[in-house]
């Protein structure tokens, strides 16, 4: 076992890492009060998520509405990107603003369409799914992780993802 960690440190090429941004920012120990402040901020934020939503959720619309009828297209890895690149962006945006059963839902739905990497009708249906979720969500101010209702609404999302990915023979994933 030893044998085989040397071996694997050997083949690893280390990159002596950049002091670029450490002369930009400096180093050292950041305050606690900073941080508690900063956490304190985030949690507490209460900006309205939808407008910074929208133009995501309305780039995600035209790309299910251009895509649903399509059978077998031969750009399939352009399309799935066309889904993931707004629900990325809505997912990282949302956990930003305490929409964090967004950002959960937002997530299944990414790792499905990595482990699926084709296009089919059913896919097209769960981002379509997960779209109109959001829009429910955003409209009924659920923010946080939604409570009962929300870890329901995760459950549920991971399940038909998963049942999809089985059906359409998906990479497995541990």
């Amino acid at each position: 076992m030893d044998s085989d960690i040397i071996e694997l440190d050997e083949m690893v090429k280390k990159i002596k890492a950049s002091t670029e941004l450490q002369k930009k920012v400096g180093m050292g120990v950041i305050d606690e009060k900073k941080i508690a402040r900063a956490q304190e901020l985030i949690a507490n934020n209460k900006v309205d998520f939808a407008p910074i939503a929208k133009p995501h959720l309305d780039e995600l619309s035209r790309a299910i509405k251009d895509t649903a009828g399509l059978r077998s297209p031969d750009n399939q890895k352009e399309i799935l990107e066309s889904y993931m690149t707004p629900i990325m962006n809505i997912k990282a945006n949302a956990a930003t603003f305490n929409y964090s059963l967004i950002s959960g839902l937002a997530g299944t739905v990414l790792t499905f369409l990595e482990d699926i990497g084709r296009y089919d009708r059913k896919v097209v249906q769960i981002v379509d799914l997960l779209y109109k979720t959001i829009l429910l969500i955003l409209a009924s101010k659920m923010s946080g992780d939604g409570g009962q209702e929300g870890k329901a609404l995760q459950g549920a999302f991971q399940e038909v993802c998963y049942k999809t990915m089985k059906k359409l023979g998906g990479k497995k994933r541990a």
